[in-house]
């Protein structure tokens, strides 16, 4: 996750979706995890 320049992350009840977004704007991942794997998400 290194590349990642902004790094978006929407809350909800029961998961959350994380996008991340290189400098120029470029969507590198967007993804929905569940609150259990949001800490392994930003650890990588």
């Amino acid at each position: 996750m290194t590349d990642v320049h902004i790094l978006a992350i929407d809350l909800a009840k029961r998961s959350f979706q994380v996008c991340g977004t290189a400098l120029g704007g470029a969507v590198l991942f967007n993804r929905m995890v569940s609150r259990a794997k949001l800490e392994t998400i930003l650890r990588e």
